[in-house]
């Protein structure tokens, strides 16, 4: 059993019976602080590991949807400029003209064409053309300005593709061609005019195939609105045709080249992405320098040819010629892109996780004050409880506890248990010659010589005024006299100094050790407290021995 200690205290650490109040707040920080910022570490790293590829998968989202609008907006666009070619096909006005050819009737179809180009400025041609080719009607729109081209200076078109193309569709099907500029006489038109052109067979009334109608539409509408969606995309966007040359989202010099006889594509020059392109109307590709998601737009689409009121629905155009005609919208996220954006959101998630350690920190440090403090309070409740306010020795509760406790190891075990019980000699004269504030650090100073000659394992206790009793475990009772004595000869050898004065202190003390007999600590504690007033009957200052009913005397040297 450890001899009782009083705390000590300093400014910032106080240790009771080996508490240390610093210690313990280290100790309770680091329980709480240790295990939370493990777990905002742990929810960190993954995190940071997800955090590239959720950037790409958000992007990829983003990308996806932007270029289906694109799409879409394509589709919506065109779908008023087919029924309007339809409208013009199928107008009686035209069908009259067919049927007899005279000046008049074409006069008032070309002001039909005409008016019709008025209503709709970005047609800027209209042309009817015979089975072979030939101009027959044609008005040319610029500024807003409807220009009706006399008969003499129609153009043979039999040799342009899109004649040749269109002249082979049924009634009621549709050609568009390919995006690309406007030529006239063998000459690409300057400045430049991006051009459509929507053609459909015309037929008289007894169904007859009598030529095409064509419109050329310039598409700045579709490429205004497409460079705006391409504005938003994080990705570098293009528009391609169905070869791979590039119609927007790259430098002038490198547009329109099928114009120009540059043969440079995108297909030459990401092979491997445009073959995944060949293959799917629309999807992702990861290479080396980054990902690349692409949708196809086409113009000519079934299910929304089926809600226009000019369309047959029993005509339904070839499907390899619905499909063929298309145009690409690709963007590029480059590795350096995902990089930038996935630094941006570490940077936020960096500076939100110092926050949230800086916060479980103070939050840490809180709860470990108040861990530390509940149980600095129940210490000292404790310490109340079995210590004794003036010496800082356990007191006489904590001494029955102690005592019972070692009195059955001992009798358990066989064991040596001996009890020493000291009362100073004559102290009420020391309280009434110096006052009972000298009389208490009297106390102190014989607690103190005790503590000292005790060793770990033995317990020393205040007993109450004067008194103390000392529990001396493993400790037979010829060793314990030895123990009495050394007190004994030391405390009247050291005198109390109250300033210069020296104040003389001697003290009895008696002895007793656990007998075979013994059914109950207290015949233990009363056979030494006997002792003990055999020892002050004797004449004080010394110690007296009850072994077996019979008192031994131990006198102690007096030092005159």
């Amino acid at each position: 059993m450890n001899k009782s200690e009083a705390p000590v205290e300093s400014d910032t650490i106080v240790v009771t019976n080996g508490f240390s109040e610093h210690k313990e707040l280290i100790l309770s920080f680091l329980a709480l602080f240790l295990p939370a910022s493990l777990l905002l570490a742990s929810i960190f790293y993954a995190f940071s590991t997800q955090t590239e590829k959720y950037e790409l998968q958000t992007t990829l989202i983003r990308e996806e949807s932007a270029l289906n609008s694109a799409s879409e907006l394509t589709s919506l666009l065109f779908e008023q400029k087919l029924s309007d070619l339809l409208v013009l096909a199928e107008g009686e006005i035209l069908r009259n003209y067919i049927h007899d050819p005279n000046l008049k009737n074409w006069i008032r179809t070309a002001r039909e064409f005409s008016l019709f180009a008025r209503r709709k400025p970005k047609y800027f041609q209209i042309r009817y053309l015979d089975n072979t080719g030939m101009e027959v009607i044609r008005i040319n729109s610029a500024d807003n300005v409807q220009e009706i081209v006399p008969q003499s200076e129609m153009q043979d078109k039999g040799n342009r593709y899109y004649f040749k193309e269109a002249i082979k569709l049924d009634v009621g099907e549709i050609y568009i061609s390919p995006l690309d500029l406007n030529m006239e006489r063998g000459e690409i038109e300057q400045p430049v005019k991006p051009t459509v052109r929507f053609a459909t067979p015309v037929a008289d009334g007894y169904g007859e195939k009598r030529g095409v109608v064509i419109i050329n539409y310039t598409p700045n509408e579709l490429l205004h609105r497409i460079a705006d969606i391409f504005k938003s995309l994080r990705g570098d966007a293009v528009m391609l045709n169905s070869e791979g040359f590039w119609l927007h989202g790259v430098p002038d010099e490198q547009l329109w080249g099928f114009m120009y006889g540059n043969d440079e594509t995108f297909a030459k020059q990401k092979p491997d992405v445009w073959s995944a392109v060949n293959n799917s109307d629309k999807g992702s590709f990861i290479t080396n320098d980054g990902v690349y998601i692409f949708k196809k737009a086409y113009p000519l689409v079934r299910q929304r040819l089926g809600t226009l009121e000019n369309v047959d629905e029993t005509i339904v155009p070839s499907p390899n010629r619905a499909q063929k005609r298309y145009w690409i919208y690709l963007s590029h996220i480059s590795n350096n892109l995902i990089a930038d954006l996935t630094a941006k959101r570490m940077i936020v998630a960096t500076v939100t996780y110092l926050l949230l350690f800086l916060v479980t920190g103070v939050i840490s440090v809180l709860f470990a004050k108040n861990s530390v403090q509940k149980k600095v309070a129940f210490r000292k409740l404790q310490q109340y409880a079995t210590t004794d306010d003036l010496t800082g020795l356990a007191n006489r509760r904590e001494l029955d506890k102690v005592a019972l406790r070692e009195f059955k190891r001992a009798t358990r075990f066989s064991r040596h248990l001996s009890v020493l019980m000291m009362d100073l000699d004559h102290f009420k004269a020391v309280n009434d010659s110096y006052g009972h504030n000298v009389g208490d650090r009297v106390l102190r100073h014989v607690a103190d010589i005790c503590v000292a000659a005790i060793r770990g394992q033995d317990f020393l206790a205040r007993y109450g005024g004067e008194e103390f009793t000392i529990l001396l475990p493993e400790t037979e009772i010829g060793s314990a006299a030895l123990l009495a004595q050394r007190i004994c000869d030391e405390i009247a050898a050291k005198p109390y100094r109250d300033g210069t004065q020296p104040i003389s202190i001697t003290i009895s003390i008696g002895i007793s050790e656990v007998e075979d007999n013994d059914d109950d600590v207290h015949n233990l504690l009363y056979r030494a407290d006997k002792a003990l007033y055999e020892a002050k009957k004797r004449g004080r200052n010394r110690v007296v021995i009850l072994s077996k009913d019979n008192f031994l005397s131990h006198l102690a040297m007096v030092n005159e």
